[in-house]
């Protein structure tokens, strides 16, 4: 996660383009996913030879697996156009608004709620990615990147909405059945992401593919993103088999920390005090929304129905009522 966005922006051209073909480069990411899942797979078979793949609705999963492999593929392909248009620490601190998105879809499609301390938490976040937009009078890095700035961070917006909905969606597929097999989910997806993405390379690259190949203007720093790519995509599966999409949230915050590090080191990226603040605010935002969600419960600190009855029970036993004083033990009259 942290060295996606900056393999991405060492990957382009002197003209902050890309020499080559954006779709190819996710195909070959969904590829290399498909074949390692396939390779984890044989090897549990041969671990567990009564491990069970296919059941009586295994057309109709595989089918639904189309949807995330689909909001997966417009999403992949976007990140590599708003990393023209902004710089990667700008791009993580925009991306921490899926952690809204989450919380909103989390609410109206799987009917989790969320404490007050956690909606502050998003409040808070918001403002950390507004904060990380505000002009600044210093020169550098970004007026290396082409595009208006606004384009970007509206699509980085999308970006995070459509990470959401992807992840979501999966992580209800992933865990609909607790017992499958992970690398056999996997496969189900990738077979669809490697599908789109050749549809889409051949569309958007088709004439040059047919004339130089598939792999014209691949260099070596094309092919890390390749591997990242590809590495990123079984660890979010991972964590959303096994854990959920709060735990793919904060693993990216701290991407988004290490990323602003290796930034000013490799591409001499200001660091402005709007930056700062930002990475303090997300940071910030990112622990509180996950802190227990009995803090931020109101109803956590009123008694309950028990403890007011004990204190009526108290109360009539004799004659008296525990009332503590501010500031000092408990007193009783």
């Amino acid at each position: 996660m942290t060295i996606q966005p900056i393999l991405i922006t060492m990957s382009k051209n002197e003209a902050n383009g890309f020499s080559y073909s954006v779709p190819s480069s996710t195909m070959l990411s969904e590829a290399l996913k498909f074949v390692i899942s396939s390779a984890l797979l044989v090897r549990q078979r041969c671990s567990t030879p009564s491990l069970t793949l296919l059941h009586e609705g295994s057309c109709g999963e595989f089918m639904w697996f189309m949807v995330p492999a689909l909001i997966y593929f417009v999403n992949n392909n976007c990140v590599f156009f708003i990393l023209q248009a902004v710089d990667p620490t700008t791009f993580q601190l925009l991306s921490q608004m899926k952690t809204i998105f989450t919380g909103l879809l989390f609410r109206i499609f799987l009917n989790r709620q969320l404490s007050y301390v956690q909606w502050l938490a998003l409040v808070t976040l918001a403002c950390g990615t507004a904060v990380s937009q505000l002009p600044s009078h210093g020169k550098g890095g970004r007026h290396a990147h082409e595009g208006p700035p606004y384009l970007g961070m509206v699509l980085a917006i999308l970006s995070s909405l459509l990470s959401a909905l992807g992840g979501i969606y999966n992580e209800k597929l992933l865990k609909g059945r607790p017992t499958a097999s992970l690398h056999w989910q996997n496969i189900q997806m990738y077979s669809w992401g490697v599908l789109f993405n050749a549809m889409g390379a051949y569309y958007k690259d088709g004439d040059n593919m047919r004339a130089n190949g598939v792999l014209a203007g691949f260099t070596w720093q094309a092919w890390l993103v390749v591997v990242c790519n590809a590495l990123n995509g079984l660890a979010i599966s991972a964590v959303l088999k096994y854990a959920d999409n709060i735990a793919r949230v904060y693993a990216h915050a701290i991407a988004m920390m290490m990323t602003m590090a290796i930034s000013v080191q490799l591409f001499g990226a200001p660091v402005t005090p709007q930056l700062i603040l930002a990475v303090i605010l997300v940071g910030t935002s990112t622990l509180q929304y996950n802190l227990p969600q009995d803090i931020g419960d109101v109803r956590s600190i009123r008694p309950s129905e028990d403890e007011k009855s004990n204190l009526l029970a108290d109360e009539s036993d004799d004659g008296t009522i525990d009332k503590p004083f501010l500031g000092s033990p408990t007193c009783k009259a």
